[in-house]
């Protein structure tokens, strides 16, 4: 099985990219360092020169559509049909856990299983799980941290004070 991995540094920290059979599996975003790491270029005869452009664009600020399709073989059919749902929530616009349950048709009270299957996004940044807040429109759980949610949410011009989001409607 081949396996290739990429550290990208930009404006908010590192960003580490796992590849698996030439299809991503896996996005962590590293620790929370703002101003730390600068952005540098992979060689142009990178296979995955277009993610890594894309991704540059996104953290400079820049509005940019990924593209992006789930790949097979991560994730439970209830998380994949959840990821899914999170793809759909335009850049700049904030979900609720309980708006995307009623969203899905799932049972009353599934809030919490959607947050769950928020949570197992191997895939942050392109699943956009960060759009995702509490009822009241506070700032909850994100695995890479709340620093990096606030972050991400403000880079894609979402108003937050005192980590809820502000003049908002929620999808």
């Amino acid at each position: 099985m081949t396996t290739s991995e990429i550290e990208l540094p930009t404006p908010l920290g590192l960003v580490h990219l796992r590849w698996r059979e030439g299809k991503l599996v896996e996005l962590h975003l590293g620790p929370f360092e703002p101003g730390v790491h600068s952005e540098t270029s992979l060689p142009e005869s990178s296979p995955h020169e277009k993610l890594i452009a894309d991704l540059g664009a996104y953290f400079r600020g820049e509005a940019v559509d990924f593209g992006f399709s789930l790949p097979d073989g991560i994730g439970t059919p209830f998380q994949r049909r959840v990821w899914q749902a999170l793809i759909q929530i335009p850049r700049g616009r904030c979900a609720t856990y309980g708006g995307l349950a009623r969203t899905l048709e799932l049972p009353p009270n599934s809030a919490r299983a959607v947050g769950l299957a928020c949570g197992a996004n191997p895939l942050p940044v392109l699943i956009p799980c960060h759009r995702v807040v509490s009822a009241t429109g506070d700032l909850t759980g994100f695995t890479a941290g709340l620093s990096w949610k606030r972050a991400l949410l403000a880079l894609e011009g979402v108003p937050l004070c005192n980590d809820q989001v502000l003049s908002f409607s929620l999808v």
